[in-house]
């Protein structure tokens, strides 16, 4: 496979982009604006126009779409749905640990039960539906993101900021997952296609928001915001969600497949890692 053609560049998809550009391949992505035709050329990645997209996905040997979906669906199955054929061997599609919602608190495999409630969970929901209808005899991986985080996005921004606050309820714990470690496992599935259709993405170590915003904080020097218990918390109504589904995501299938390691197998390495790249 040389040839790998992106729906989505945002801050995922760049930095797989500039990895699979560094081993050689020719990589694509879609642009639906002209922001994103400036960082996808800035990235060295070259520009498909929509009106060309399709004959892209044709002639593409692998497929990564990151692009979220709307209330209409997914954009990247709208528009390379019609090219997708047995000619490429790796369909990707970057979906979000949402789909499982509430699992109080309880270790989610792969096949756990899908109890997606929140807007975002059901759109994500509909969307690997809709994959799966597309892609049947196609070799079509669905990925299953926990929450992202990275250098310019992590709970250090936010502790700078002065946004951050540490919320906390009983049995509340969500995964989390580095850019860096999302790009690596993706990777390492374009190399072995074929293995399974769902991984879990997501490090070692499900933790309390609460406890990633201290650990942040002591990084940085400075005191960690007051505690503030969930049930008398002031927010709006998109945060009070977040803090009704608690879940542990499992990596156990991701590693044993692919033999994928995150770098960084918790929030703490992961924000350390960070601090030191100031």
């Amino acid at each position: 496979m040389t040839q790998l053609l992106l729906f989505g560049f945002g801050y995922t998809g760049e930095r797989f982009a500039r990895r699979q550009l560094s081993r050689g391949w020719k990589v694509e992505a879609v642009v639906r604006s002209e922001e994103t035709r400036r960082s996808v050329e800035a990235a060295g990645v070259v520009p498909v126009d929509l009106s060309n997209a399709r004959q892209a996905a044709a002639d593409a040997d692998a497929i990564l779409v990151v692009a979220p979906p709307t209330d209409n669906g997914c954009p990247g199955l709208e528009v390379l749905g019609p090219a997708l054929s047995k000619r490429q061997r790796w369909i990707a599609y970057a979906s979000s640990t949402a789909v499982y919602g509430d699992q109080k608190g309880a270790w989610t495999h792969e096949d756990s039960p899908l109890n997606a409630a929140s807007p975002t969970g059901l759109r994500r929901l509909n969307a690997e539906r809709a994959w799966i209808r597309a892609c049947v005899g196609l070799p079509l991986v669905i990925f299953r993101l926990a929450g992202i985080y990275g250098p310019g996005r992590s709970a250090l921004d936010r502790v700078r900021e002065g946004k951050a606050r540490r919320i906390e309820k009983n049995n509340h714990a969500l995964s989390r997952i580095h850019v860096d470690d999302i790009v690596t496992l993706l990777e390492a599935s374009l190399q072995n296609p074929n293995q399974h259709p769902v991984y879990n993405v997501c490090d070692d170590e499900p933790a309390p928001t609460s406890d990633v915003v201290t650990f942040a904080a002591g990084l940085l020097g400075v005191e960690p915001p007051a505690p503030e218990p969930f049930e008398s918390a002031v927010m709006s109504s998109a945060a009070e969600r977040y803090f009704l589904e608690s879940r542990r995501i499992s990596n156990a299938l991701a590693k044993a497949s692919l033999g994928w390691r995150p770098q960084y197998p918790s929030y703490r390495e992961g924000l350390a890692a960070i601090v030191h790249m100031r």
